[in-house]
């Protein structure tokens, strides 16, 4: 059973409400180009039938006079024709692409990094689907009886001639999609298979060649790409094969309305001129049933790019507020919180609930796959708990509007990830702000004589992921970004796991600096050096909390030479008693 597909959002509803505004409006001015075509097989007529027969020169020259300014107009409105569309789908990028870029953002947080790979992608090919004036086809498609019409005033033969070609020409381009349909779809899926692969071993470059996987996955990509590129071809060459058997039958058409017409001026049933005529207009006529040969399947890409962005537009919508809240003190409560992660059955969180006030610390300890990461993402803001609730100051983190949430909220991820950009850039949040906040920032996280040694300073350009950067240095980059503009609230998971003594001191240096400033702080850490520094610790294990309270009554209760610990929930009535 097919999943159907999710309701058009309102965005998209409103950009293809405007772009089929635009096509009508493109459709009627090429309505006046194609009638404009006449013009010439009229031309011909009057001059084979009269003027050759009257041997009038003032007569010809006043006839092509008359067609050259027609001929010009209609090259003016064929340029103004291109032009709607070009402007069409500007206009439609303009509107959907900021829409797009931050669904396809949240639909990763909610459905891994593959949900919403080429959404981008898809809009540019919807872009270039209507800039290049392919989604107009069907408006040339109409104007086919008005040129059927002209034929059949010329003779009823030219009428059915021209009638028969179009149906040989519709059927085959029937034909060519059932047959080109699945070769074609099953290359396209063959072929993102494969460039995802190949990203993913781009970006594990180091450990290929480390290792020597690469003759390896060389040849793994090799059969993936021959098997990819055997099934596109496939479907490409029934559709070239079709397409060259259409172009053979609208030529034997063309011969047919020559062979036809010296038929009928033999007998006497028609002039010389209306054989060039019926021609001219037969190739017309033919040239839109021609284009929907291959042009069939950029609708049939163009339709599958739009229920993409479709999906991803509705699971990506955000159900984040729009209205900025400012956020004061930074008082963080965590009520009764559990979470699943999407596709997963098993929570890996459980029912957890703790306080902090301004200016505290929180340790959060555990062994591997405790849910310590997970619980740091729901902090941000980067999931709803599944169930509970967690705040600051009063407000929902995950619902709260992101530009304010962001301006008083710091978080350093366990492999944190610089930006294509400069120093600077990175760590002002890629934000228009002065040098001297950003100065402030590096030298709160002990990071401003390192960036002073790279090669332009601050205005160092950095490639994806960090570029010049060791990990240490990434990561104290990362950390002055994290602590950039003061914020009231700032969350570091695992901070010192690429550092080194000198790293490690100014990361130490950087929370007392942020303790003294009244910022409310979670870390998750492993090493006594940043634990020392904390009120409070919560221990987790298997998501859910085995200890939470004081430093030392904590560190007192997983002592393997102390006596056991008091739960978590009469730890947190304690505190809140």
């Amino acid at each position: 059973m097919t999943t159907p597909l999710p309701e058009t959002p309102p965005a998209l509803r409103a950009a293809l409400s405007d772009l089929t505004r635009g096509v009508i409006a493109a459709g009627l001015v090429g309505l006046f180009v194609n009638i404009l075509h006449l013009a010439v097989p009229l031309y011909s007529i009057q001059v084979y039938d009269r003027v050759i027969n009257s041997g009038s020169h003032a007569t010809l020259v006043a006839l092509s006079g008359l067609v050259a300014v027609i001929l010009v107009f209609q090259g003016v409105l064929d340029y103004l024709r291109g032009r709607i569309f070009a402007i069409l789908g500007a206009r439609m990028t303009g509107r959907l692409g900021v829409m797009v870029y931050e669904a396809a953002v949240e639909t990763t947080l909610r459905h891994g990094p593959g949900a919403a790979a080429g959404a981008m992608r898809d809009l540019t090919d919807l872009r270039t689907f209507v800039s290049s004036g392919m989604i107009g086809l069907p408006m040339d498609l109409a104007v086919a009886p008005v040129m059927l019409l002209v034929l059949f005033l010329l003779h009823p033969l030219y009428g059915m001639i021209g009638l028969g070609a179009v149906v040989i020409l519709a059927g085959m381009a029937v034909v060519t999609e059932l047959l080109a349909r699945r070769p074609a779809r099953d290359g396209a899926q063959a072929q993102a298979q494969l460039q995802a692969e190949t990203a993913s071993a781009i970006r594990q470059a180091e450990a290929i060649t480390a290792m020597g996987m690469l003759p390896d996955l060389a040849r793994r990509w090799r059969l993936a790409q021959a098997r990819a590129l055997g099934t596109a071809d496939e479907g490409r060459a029934v559709a070239k094969a079709l397409a060259a058997v259409a172009k053979a039958l609208r030529m034997g058409m063309q011969v047919a309305v020559i062979a036809g017409g010296a038929v009928l001026v033999m007998d006497r049933l028609a002039s010389v001129g209306t054989i060039v005529a019926a021609a001219v207009i037969l190739a017309r006529l033919l040239q839109p049933f021609e284009q929907l040969i291959d042009g069939w399947r950029h609708w049939l890409d163009a339709k599958a790019a739009h229920d993409r962005l479709r999906e991803v537009l509705v699971r990506g919508a955000t159900v984040r507020s729009t209205d900025p809240v400012t956020i004061g003190s930074g008082r963080l409560t965590v009520d009764r919180v559990s979470f699943v992660p999407p596709g997963q059955s098993r929570p890996v969180l459980r029912n957890l609930t703790f306080a902090l006030d301004p200016g505290e610390m929180l340790g959060i300890i555990g062994a591997s796959g405790a849910g310590k990461s997970s619980l740091a993402r729901l902090l941000v803001g980067m999931h709803a708990p599944t169930a509970g609730g967690i705040y600051l100051d009063g407000m929902g983190v995950h619902a709260h509007e992101r530009s304010s949430f962001g301006r008083a909220v710091g978080y350093l991820p366990q492999d944190p990830m610089l930006f294509d950009g400069t120093v600077r850039d990175n760590i002002a949040r890629f934000r228009d702000a002065p040098m001297e906040d950003v100065v402030a920032a590096a030298r709160l996280a002990g990071v401003h004589d390192l960036i002073g040694r790279l090669p332009r300073g601050y205005e160092t350009r950095l490639a994806e992921g960090g570029g010049v950067l060791s990990g240490g240095q990434r990561q104290r980059v990362a950390l002055a970004r994290a602590v950039f503009g003061g914020p009231r609230f700032v969350v570091l998971d695992e901070p010192n796991s690429n550092l080194d003594a000198e790293g490690e001191a100014a990361l130490v240096a950087a929370i007392d600096a942020l303790r003294a400033q009244g910022t409310t702080l979670v870390v998750v850490a492993q090493r006594m050096s940043i634990l020392k520094r904390a009120d409070r610790l919560l221990t987790l294990k298997d998501g859910a909390a085995v200890q939470f309270g004081g430093r030392a009554e904590v560190l007192a209760a997983i002592s393997p030479t102390r006596g056991p610990a008091r739960p978590a929930a009469r730890m947190d009535q304690e505190r809140h008693a």
